[in-house]
């Protein structure tokens, strides 16, 4: 007789835990430890210290609660009742005295960012990044970021020097003009100075700076294709066979159209007539 009426108690006692309720419902359920995992994201270890009630295994006690929550989510049990349940057992377990390491608790773990929300952040923050690097880029001077573009492609295209031909003579007439047909034309900057190359319809095909003492021979295919033009003619020394042929226009006057043939630009010097005399127009110095 006490046999049987102990039996009954013991039974009840057996299942007094809110892990062996949780346990209970799983198998009930026809589910595995490994399929509550994959439905609360909680691992298997964590979920079998639930089931034991062995809370010592798991990180801390607001951690508890809540994955005890999560698994009574999974396997259709009243999760605010055993999310109370477990909170009344860490109060009588000595698990209570243990100290908090989480500042707040997750109520949910399932609610803890995805995979796919983390790869998400990361993609916006580099296309972020991306703009703002294309922005920057932008910003910069157009002007300043033309014009070192274009000195690169002139200078590229430079051709070698070729023989430097004699320097012309002070004959006039057809003698200096075949003496400086073939002779070098080099244009060096005084101080810094604008100079363009305008083509037969007075549009700007290239354009450079030149600083304080920088030469610049012009290539052979500018001299019949393209005229020269500068805002400063004063800081522009123009020289043909190594010869000085003096200011090509007025001072602080923007001068177009000089013709670049080497017997142009000695007969300029010797005064013995412009074949291509250039036009000028008082207009402020374009920035280089």
């Amino acid at each position: 007789m006490e046999d049987e009426e102990v039996a009954p108690e013991q039974g009840e006692l057996a299942i007094t835990r809110t892990g062996d309720r949780l346990r209970l419902a799983r198998e009930a359920a026809g589910l595995s430890l490994a399929d509550v995992a994959t439905r609360t994201r909680i691992t298997q270890r964590h979920l079998a210290a639930i089931e034991k009630s062995d809370f010592s295994e798991l990180p801390g006690r607001t951690y508890v609660t809540g994955f005890a929550r999560a698994y009574a989510r999974a396997v259709d049990l009243p999760e605010a009742e055993i999310g109370a349940a477990v909170r009344r057992e860490l109060e009588d377990d000595a698990y209570g005295s243990r100290p908090l390491y989480e500042a707040y608790e997750p109520t949910d773990p399932a609610r803890l960012p995805t995979a796919r929300l983390t790869w998400t952040l990361v993609i916006v923050t580099l296309l972020l990044a991306s703009a703002y690097g294309v922005w920057r880029f932008l910003s910069i001077e157009p002007d300043e970021a033309l014009i070192a573009a274009q000195n690169r492609a002139a200078d590229a295209s430079e051709a070698p020097q070729g023989d430097t031909a004699p320097a012309p003579s002070t004959q006039a007439g057809a003698t200096t003009s075949a003496t400086a047909a073939n002779a070098p034309v080099v244009l060096t900057g005084i101080s810094e100075v604008w100079i363009g190359f305008d083509d037969a319809q007075g549009k700007t095909e290239n354009w450079r700076t030149l600083d304080a003492g920088e030469a610049y021979q012009v290539p052979p295919a500018y001299i019949d294709q393209f005229t020269l033009r500068t805002s400063i003619p004063q800081a522009l020394k123009v020289t043909v066979g190594g010869r000085d042929i003096g200011p090509v226009g007025p001072a602080d006057t923007l001068v177009k159209g000089v013709s670049l043939k080497p017997a142009d630009l000695v007969a300029r010097a010797e005064g013995s007539g412009t074949p291509s005399a250039p036009t000028t127009a008082a207009q402020p110095q374009p920035k280089g």
